[in-house]
């Protein structure tokens, strides 16, 4: 899938930060609610890998795999429901047939086992967010914004600050 956005900053050599185009794409999406970018600041932001040699203000157009975005909803809704349904049966099985009990309440176990077996899956989703891989790649420059355009400042006749005046 193609978009278009304006390239917000230059991260590093190969990756910028693009502004998206806000559609209704991402009203409907059903990450909506935990997206980062949709709850941030940066609302409308991703990164992308920039072979092009995008920079700050230049209209870029990017694209992604839709698949991958599948991967993500995947990853943010799946895995905790597993890690949950894990803690359920683990406390279940703890409860039931190996008549494990705290206190006196009935299924207290089971409700804690799930409890943390959720949060692990939750603290998982979280730690492979760090190890993200950029999927979005920038295919082209669409407009090359000319207010940001390099200048090499070891040559000083090239400098674009006044000498000043003493």
């Amino acid at each position: 899938m193609k978009e278009v956005g304006i390239v917000n900053r230059v991260v590093s050599k190969n990756i910028v930060e693009i502004r998206a185009a806000t559609k209704e794409e991402c009203d409907q999406c059903p990450l909506v609610a935990t997206c980062p970018s949709h709850l941030s600041d940066k609302k409308g932001t991703i990164l992308a890998w920039d072979e092009a040699g995008a920079g700050i203000g230049d209209l870029v157009e990017y694209e992604y795999e839709e698949k991958d975005i599948l991967k993500g909803i995947f990853t943010v809704y799946m895995v905790p429901f597993f890690y949950f349904l894990a803690g359920l049966l683990v406390g279940f099985l703890l409860e039931k047939v190996f008549n494990v009990h705290i206190g006196h309440l009935e299924n207290l176990l089971t409700v804690l086992t799930t409890s943390g077996f959720l949060a692990a899956g939750i603290l998982s989703v979280k730690e492979r967010d760090k190890n993200f891989r950029i999927p979005s790649k920038v295919v082209g420059i669409l407009y090359k914004n000319p207010a940001f355009v390099e200048v090499n400042l070891s040559d000083k006749s090239e400098s674009r600050f006044p000498e000043r005046k003493k």
